[in-house]
């Protein structure tokens, strides 16, 4: 395809359909750590132009999953087991304080939709099994976490979440669990996150969103 302007709408779902496919293929260990992200064959391989594949890049570089480099290329990003286990670390302990302040802020409207998104991603993960679900996963767990850090009502937190590294665990690989074994036991602490909202209790709502993160963290190297 030729690096020409598309219209606008195309070229959204353009980038976004390179977004997910370059995404999916980090998560699932496709694209390996390290491997080197070459806009051209990238774009081959999707059926798109050079550009959104550009735009995707940048997209996962800003989310930490890829270092860009010079000469339109990339690189999938490399974490260690530590760099894990400190990036859940300061999750559970910004989105703990924000659940606990969500328990006695959340509306019945706010409550409801957190159990519509659980519902959904143990509908979907019943249905497709890990891998096929992974990238409703990724946007439903995003908005689940999302939905209690707005019902903290604090901007600031707000803002230092949406800039921090948010990763997906599956990208380490050092868990002794199997996936679906992790991906049933976040369904469950998800539940309890949601009871302890409901509870309008804010100790054990951070309690719970902290135990449920710090989870996620890989152990060891």
């Amino acid at each position: 395809m030729s690096d020409t302007a598309q219209p606008p709408q195309e070229n959204v779902s353009a980038v976004e359909a390179a977004y997910r496919h370059i995404r999916e293929a980090i998560v699932t260990g496709v694209l390996e750590p390290g491997s080197i992200l070459k806009e051209a064959h990238l774009a081959e391989d999707i059926g798109v132009s050079r550009t959104p594949v550009r735009e995707a890049l940048t997209r996962l570089g800003s989310e930490g999953l890829v270092e860009l480099e010079r000469y339109r290329r990339g690189r999938v990003a490399q974490f260690s087991s530590a760099d894990g286990a400190e990036i859940f670390t300061l999750r559970g302990l910004l989105e703990g304080h924000g659940a606990a302040r969500a328990a006695t802020r959340i509306t019945a409207a706010q409550i409801v939709r957190l159990e519509e998104i659980e519902d959904e991603m143990e509908a979907r993960f019943a249905e497709l099994g890990w891998h096929r679900h992974l990238a409703a996963f990724d946007r439903l767990n995003n908005e689940f976490h999302g939905v209690i850090a707005s019902c903290a009502e604090s901007p600031r937190l707000e803002r230092i979440l949406a800039s921090s590294l948010e990763l997906p665990a599956s990208i380490f690989n050092t868990y002794s669990e199997a996936l679906e074994d992790r991906t049933r036991r976040t369904h469950r602490q998800h539940r309890e996150i949601i009871d302890a909202l409901k509870a309008g209790d804010p100790g054990w709502a951070e309690a719970a969103m902290r135990g449920h993160l710090l989870s996620l963290a890989p152990r060891g190297d």
